[in-house]
């Protein structure tokens, strides 16, 4: 095995705007009807937003490179916006768009990780991320220090790797926002990973991320702040901060996140 394969292989995923037949079909209805709420000009203003100044600039200045990203999206993202998003990803050779037409949401997640599957690794690190968060730029370099000591105890055997320390945005649409550290009793959506043999065909995604404990061993870095989550008008669920929280200085909280993801804590505060 070549040092190349050596490690295993590392591929994340953020959904954008993703068009299936059995999710927001609670809320929403028929797929029709999910478009219409998915795709009015607000909606992907506010996410392109997020996603282009939150979410992939934590991906770009990851010390560690050594990672794909698929950008799963619909084949009915409209037109300009798929351009945009083409546009954003360009400058990255390890990251692309995969573009799904509309069907069973955890079937489009499945082929979107396939697309980015390189031949010749044991194992693979898949993560989750989405669009209107962020990750320390430490991230990566840390997912791969876990990686090797969990794959000596139970190499055959998926395990998840969870970072529950982090900070909250509460964008008011004030510009008075309010951020804040946290340290979750669970794993969040924020760069939660499933590390595990090549030939296991499941993924993050499979359970809900709070649950996953009750379907692998789950392995917890509070270690240092790892993520990076935004609550607004827009959260498809209702977030909830189930931890402990507002334990750090101000001043702190501004020095933490501009050392770890590279964000002034101004810009933060005035996201709308």
């Amino acid at each position: 095995m070549t040092d190349e394969f050596a490690t295993p292989q590392v591929i994340g995923l953020v959904r954008f705007s993703v068009l299936a037949t059995d999710y927001y079909s609670d809320t929403h209805g028929s797929p029709e009807a999910v478009a219409a709420h998915l795709y009015t000009p607000e909606r992907m203003a506010l996410r392109l937003q997020m996603f282009e100044t939150l979410c992939l600039p934590s991906l770009a200045r990851q010390s560690d490179q050594g990672f794909r990203l698929v950008v799963l999206t619909s084949t009915q993202l409209p037109a300009e916006v798929r351009a945009k998003l083409d546009a954003l990803l360009a400058p990255f050779s390890n990251m692309s768009v995969f573009a799904a037409d509309p069907g069973p949401h955890y079937q489009i997640i499945k082929a979107a990780y396939a697309s980015a599957h390189e031949v010749g690794h044991s194992h693979r690190i898949t993560f989750r991320l989405d669009d209107d968060d962020a990750l320390a730029g430490d991230y990566i370099a840390r997912l791969k220090a876990l990686a090797g000591p969990l794959l000596q105890l139970k190499p055959d055997a998926p395990t998840v790797i969870a970072f529950n320390r982090g900070f909250y945005v509460e964008v008011s649409g004030q510009g008075d926002n309010k951020v804040f550290d946290t340290v979750e009793r669970a794993p969040l959506s924020c760069g939660t990973a499933l590390l595990h043999p090549a030939r296991y065909t499941r993924n993050p995604y499979r359970y809900n991320h709070r649950a996953l404990a009750q379907h692998y061993t789950v392995y917890s870095d509070i270690s240092a702040p790892c993520f990076l989550r935004t609550i607004h008008r827009d959260n498809k669920s209702s977030p909830a901060k189930l931890g402990i929280t507002n334990k750090m200085a101000a001043d702190d909280v501004a020095k933490q996140i501009k050392a770890l993801f590279g964000f002034d804590i101004d810009m933060l505060k005035g996201l709308r």
